[in-house]
């Protein structure tokens, strides 16, 4: 049976595009539990300074107060280093293509081709490589887990809290557009 989409279209996302997009789905759903935490660890660390300086024996508070410190620069570092290897991993893969198909309920999106870095290598034999079957693509209900986020130069489109999707607005029409700001149902 042949779905019928009301918007298909192909599109690529360009690295820069990317590493704004991650970026904002981190402040959306990374950096506010990331912030609780560095809190936490800089009060306890303040709270071990006190003790050491109520103490100065407790060597036991020096050692927490640098774990204490170093567990807060974990938490801010970290979101800022798997962006910097996510956004270079998208730099190295190309420009795939990617499908969206939006039908009535749901939303398709799959990858139709691999940029031209990504091919597997044949084995040594002469034969000609076999050729993959395209992917099937991910099928995203529209419900109540669904929201779609409007950024300057792309949506988010994000399912639950940690299945999103970035489309470039660069690459679609102003009804193609309204079609994609329409996709989540309203609240």
């Amino acid at each position: 049976m042949e779905d019928k989409y009301i918007l298909e279209k192909e599109y690529s996302i360009p690295a820069g595009t990317f590493r704004e997009a991650y970026r904002a789905y981190q402040k959306k759903y990374v950096y506010p539990k990331n912030y609780i935490f560095m809190a936490i660890f800089l009060v306890l660390a303040a709270d071990f300074v006190y003790a050491a300086f109520k103490d100065n024996s407790n060597y036991f508070a020096y050692i927490l107060i640098v774990l204490c410190l170093a567990l807060a620069f974990r938490e801010w570092y970290n979101p800022r280093r798997i962006r910097r290897s996510l956004t270079e991993t998208v730099q190295e893969m190309g420009d795939p293509v990617y499908r969206i198909g939006v039908g009535d309920g749901f939303v398709d999106i799959a990858t139709v081709s691999a940029p031209d870095g990504i091919e597997e290598e044949e084995d040594g034999d002469d034969a000609p490589a076999e050729e993959e079957a395209p992917l099937e693509p991910t099928r995203i209900p529209i419900d109540e887990k669904m929201r779609v986020l409007e950024y300057d130069g792309f949506f988010l489109l994000l399912y639950g809290k940690q299945v999103f999707y970035i489309i470039p607005k660069e690459k679609f029409s102003e009804p193609e557009r309204d079609i994609i700001r329409k996709l989540a149902p309203a609240k």
